[in-house]
């Protein structure tokens, strides 16, 4: 019976831009968005800790009120990246149900 192959364990992918990030030695890197990752919880921190952040702001049209669920926006932030980055902007948009206020028609 022949053996068959081992697994071969893998970097984490980078929580911004999807890349595969490389060890060095110390953290999980992404070069493109500039960030380290620390390897037992995965918190990510600028690779240079003097950086600003981009600050750009959200560019997706779709995050408009109700452009893609009725009822629903997005709670946009400017980019949170270091500036200087090579990846898109990553600006952590999350969901949020509108209110009345906010014109949701029923």
């Amino acid at each position: 019976m022949s053996a068959l192959p081992s697994a071969e364990h893998q970097s984490p992918s980078c929580g911004a831009c999807g890349s595969e990030t490389t060890f060095d030695g110390d953290d999980f890197v992404c070069e493109d968005c500039q960030l380290a990752f620390e390897p037992n919880y995965l918190n990510a921190s600028f690779l240079n800790p003097e950086a600003e952040p981009c600050g750009s702001p959200c560019d997706n049209s779709w995050h408009g009120d109700h452009k893609i669920k009725r009822g629903f926006g997005y709670d946009c932030n400017p980019c949170q990246l270091p500036a200087g980055h090579e990846s898109f902007h990553w600006t952590g948009c999350q969901s949020k149900p509108l209110t009345a206020a906010a014109g949701v028609v029923r």
